[in-house]
């Protein structure tokens, strides 16, 4: 009976390893896709310098276009431009806009920033255009940059008259 209390706890010991690592390789491929990405993100995410990060985010965007963690990744990169916009950065936030709109051009926030940037540097006809993409791509900020383009556009002619003009231009732009 002695030996045996000896021996139960070290028994149990080994099942427990046994039984992880029996878990582990059970991990199915997307499984195991889901974690890497995870872990990746999660690198790029401690990253402090926001261009780097975007870069890095960028990549994983293009690395893994079917990834689950890209509503996430694209939130991350978003974020990094908005930044550069409440700090004014207008150049810098044109740049991020337009690299993110080559790799996914269907994300109507991204035309709000550009609009905005290209607003700001009173560059009013690009402006419009991507604030009538913004909001032909039924986003969260759509009906704002609608707001804006009226603004904008009431601004420079004095009516909206021929305001549809852009938005079939746009609409024709991001094939829609």
């Amino acid at each position: 009976m002695g030996i045996t209390k000896k021996i139960l706890p070290v028994l149990g010991i080994i099942l427990c390893f046994a039984a992880a690592r029996a878990w582990a390789q059970e991990e199915t491929p997307a499984e195991t896709q889901y974690r890497e990405d995870y872990e990746r993100y999660q690198k790029i995410a401690a990253i402090k310098e926001p261009m780097k990060r975007a870069d890095e985010l960028l990549q994983f965007l293009k690395d893994r276009p079917d990834s689950k963690l890209n509503g996430t990744v694209q939130s991350g990169y978003l974020y990094v431009v908005q930044e550069q916009a409440t700090a004014t950065k207008w150049d810098v936030v044109i740049a991020q806009s337009e690299r993110f709109i080559r790799v996914r051009p269907k994300v109507g926030e991204t035309y709000w920033f550009l609009g905005r940037a290209y607003s700001e540097q009173k560059k009013l006809d690009v402006a419009m255009i991507a604030l009538a993409k913004c909001y032909l791509l039924k986003c969260p900020v759509s009906a704002k940059a609608k707001q804006y383009l009226d603004y904008l556009y009431k601004g420079q002619r004095g009516n909206l008259v021929g305001l549809e003009k852009i938005i079939q231009k746009a609409r024709e732009e991001i094939g829609g």
